[in-house]
């Protein structure tokens, strides 16, 4: 009896917590994933006061260069994607991440304001490229439910990993001196630059190149696809909403304490590491995808309502529809992450991971890139009507998720049908069946 019970009790150990799940072939991204998202976490908590302290840019400077640097990540997304797929989406990954830690260690250097203007577009651009060819690698070496639920899984860790290194990243704010800048950027990007290495244990995922295969751009002919991204973007301004729209609200528009978005954050972190791969599951297919989609913008809106309720509030009622308007908010940011997941590695034909997620990445990136200025039109000078405007926005981003997805359906099925990339013993893609 008691071996029966120690076994139930090993059976109940959460698969991350074995060393045969840390051995998958898709074992190493995650752990080089959740190595970057500590340092992303901490690097992008205190970057800004870096470059304003200890490099001497003025606000105006320090604005322009990270918006450049947003604009060109958003430009080079694509064509990285389709690189990707032609020279293999490992190798990509490799290079994007030591590019990356070299750019970040520039920093000890790049005191000038072009120079460092310079150096922030190459991190940026990485940095955005980065999450669409690591999901076509992870696509690459998954079939089936698998393929979601191995993304999923990433998010989550990324996740996690951001919030504990934003906690290392307000200490080194505390300290605001060059000492510790200067002590995170080598950390951060030798990290970066020992992950990329790290990748290399990954199984290689066979490239167009190895296949002999000659093609053209398929993604820009693929106008389904190009709308879904367009309206998913528009669902990924809730993570700018969130991260600079709130907090500008708060500041202006309520007499509640700006500390309060630390806790608001810290609970959306906790929710999305807790329930993304729950959610994901109901984005294995595309109409399940679609669905939350649409849902994704239903409950975004009701959260734009509930925090436009906040208007010149103060005391505990204040605390209360925030909290309860950070929670709507969360649960839409997961509906509107799952449902990106699945529509666009389900909409992809199994040799064009990487261009198509460099693609879908492009949209995110330009939300991410225009949200700050968004926000603070919509929400600082427009006030209670901004927060309407910006739930219009979402409704239009769910309704055009679901028309865009149906759409994809009725599609004539141009493509043929390929069997997906399985990583083989020997560290070779071969062909399998789904």
């Amino acid at each position: 009896m008691s071996r029966e019970r120690a076994k139930g009790r090993r059976s109940r150990r959460p698969e991350w917590a074995t060393v045969e799940w840390w051995r998958r072939p898709a074992g190493p991204v995650y752990l080089a994933s959740l190595v970057l998202s500590l340092g992303k976490g901490a690097w992008f908590t205190c970057w800004a006061l870096f470059f304003l302290h200890s490099v001497g840019l003025s606000t105006a400077e320090f604005a322009f260069g990270i918006t450049a640097a947003g604009v060109v990540g958003m430009i080079v997304g694509g064509p990285l994607g389709y690189l990707a797929d032609r020279v293999g989406v490992r190798e990509t990954l490799v290079a994007l991440g030591t590019v990356q830690g070299l750019a970040i260690l520039s920093f000890t250097w790049a005191h000038e304001f072009w120079a460092a203007v310079a150096v922030t577009c190459v991190m940026i651009t990485a940095d955005r490229a980065t999450p669409g060819i690591r999901i076509a690698l992870l696509s690459g070496l998954t079939t089936g439910e698998e393929r979601i639920k191995s993304i999923s899984t990433n998010r989550a860790m990324t996740q996690g990993g951001i919030v504990v290194g934003a906690l290392a990243g307000a200490y080194v704010l505390s300290l605001d001196n060059a000492a510790g800048y200067l002590g995170l950027i080598v950390i951060y990007g030798g990290t970066t630059v020992g992950c990329s290495v790290l990748l290399l244990r990954v199984p290689r995922v066979a490239s167009l190149n190895d296949r002999k295969v000659r093609r053209r751009v398929m993604v820009l002919r693929d106008r389904p696809f190009l709308l879904i991204t367009l309206f998913n973007g528009f669902l990924a301004l809730s993570w700018g909403m969130l991260d600079s729209g709130v907090p500008l609200w708060i500041t202006h528009h309520t007499d509640a304490p700006l500390w309060v978005m630390g806790v608001l954050m810290g609970a959306n972190a906790v929710v999305i590491v807790l329930f993304q791969n729950r959610v994901s599951r109901a984005a294995e297919t595309v109409p399940g995808a679609a669905r939350l989609g649409l849902w994704s913008g239903v409950v975004l809106a009701a959260s734009c309502a509930i925090f436009a309720a906040t208007y010149r509030g103060s005391g505990a009622w204040v605390f209360v529809l925030l909290g309860l308007g950070a929670a709507v908010h969360v649960v839409g940011e997961l509906f509107f992450v799952s449902s990106g997941f699945g529509l666009s590695v389900t909409l992809t034909p199994n040799d064009a991971h990487g261009e198509y997620q460099g693609m879908f990445a492009t949209g995110q990136a330009t939300a991410l890139t225009f949200a700050p200025g968004i926000m603070t039109v919509l929400l600082v000078e427009w006030g209670v009507a901004g927060w309407f405007a910006l739930a219009a926005v979402y409704l239009v981003g769910g309704i055009g998720t679901l028309g865009a997805s149906r759409w994809a359906m009725r599609r004539p099925q141009e493509r043929a049908a390929e069997a997906p990339i399985v990583p083989s013993s020997a560290g070779e893609g071969q062909r399998g069946p789904v």
